[in-house]
């Protein structure tokens, strides 16, 4: 059972990060084909491939603000470096060490993202690495490029659609509590154990968190990129109408769940999974992207609350 979840979670992990995983490998790929083709095939555009896999790597809460870090960055690691191979000549350890400590603290100084010191050390370190084989030019060019095509990719190409992935979290809501309310049903009628009815709450527990945090990230594309900008009204209104479903859901069910497991009576019961299949039948309307039924049942639910 441990090994199943652990591989359960390995996967749910890999499928999270598959498609900003693509858009890094695409990116980096195609930016270093553009550093050749605008400097010829005898250049290196290190830098182009470097910046597209920065800006858009998995899990980062914004790809635009890590772009600009990053290209804030390049330009103080990059003048900091340039700067000590001017006066220096080359790179001993300490030389370099004493220009990453100084392009970093001169990084830290914006404070718009982690990225520009990291960003601002890394240019440096490259910078005296490879002395003047590169031009300084050539190397902002370059960061612009990979910077340039990140955006590309994270604002229009590959952004994914913000309400395929509500109406897929808010189907796995539904199917999980679905198989709570059954369990339920059947624990009071003596047909199943309680112990079912436990793992049908972590299994809506964790469709509930899931979903949360989907609604979290739509919410973010709706004020970070252009495809979700065009309809940040409409995205916003739907991630809170999802939102309420599953707290109006989860209270309907945990009281239920609460009383059966807990052996404390079984008054309301019924009137309760009654509800919860009234919000069932509001998700299932929501999922196939109408909104009709959720706001009847909120207001026969807002109505009964006023009682």
């Amino acid at each position: 059972m441990a090994d199943g979840a652990v591989l359960q979670k390995l996967g749910a992990n890999w499928r999270r990060a598959f498609r900003e995983t693509v858009e890094s490998a695409l990116a980096a790929a195609l930016a270093w084909w553009l550093g050749r083709l605008i400097f010829g095939s005898e250049h290196t555009p290190l830098f182009a491939a470097v910046a597209a896999v920065v800006c858009l790597a998995p899990a980062l809460p914004s790809h635009s603000k890590q772009a600009f870090g990053l290209l804030l960055g390049v330009v103080v690691g990059i003048g900091v470096g340039e700067a000590v191979l001017a006066i220096s000549g080359e790179a001993h350890p300490a030389i370099l060490g004493g220009a990453v400590f100084v392009s970093m603290m001169l990084a830290t100084t914006f404070k718009v993202q982690p990225i520009i010191g990291i960003q601002a050390g890394v240019s440096t370190i490259i910078v005296l690495v490879e002395g003047q084989a590169q031009s300084s030019f050539a190397r902002m060019i370059d960061a612009l490029i990979g910077g340039g095509v990140a955006l590309v990719f994270s604002q229009m190409l590959l952004t994914p659609d913000p309400f395929a992935i509500m109406k897929r979290e808010g189907q796995k809501m539904i199917d999980a509590a679905d198989a709570l309310a059954d369990a339920l049903r059947q624990c009071r009628g003596g047909e199943t154990e309680r112990s079912k009815v436990d793992k049908a709450i972590r299994a809506m527990d964790e469709a509930a968190m899931s979903l949360e945090e989907e609604l979290d990230y739509v919410e973010r594309i709706a004020r970070r990129t252009l495809r979700g900008r065009w309809r940040r009204e409409d995205l916003e209104k739907r991630a809170g109408q999802w939102r309420e479903w599953s707290r109006r859901l989860r209270l309907a069910l945990d009281d239920v769940a609460h009383g059966v497991l807990a052996r404390e009576g079984e008054a309301g019961a019924g009137e309760k999974l009654d509800e919860a299949g009234r919000w069932l039948d509001a998700g299932r309307s929501l999922s196939s992207g109408r909104d009709g039924k959720f706001r009847a049942v909120k207001h026969e639910s807002t109505e009964e609350d006023g009682k």
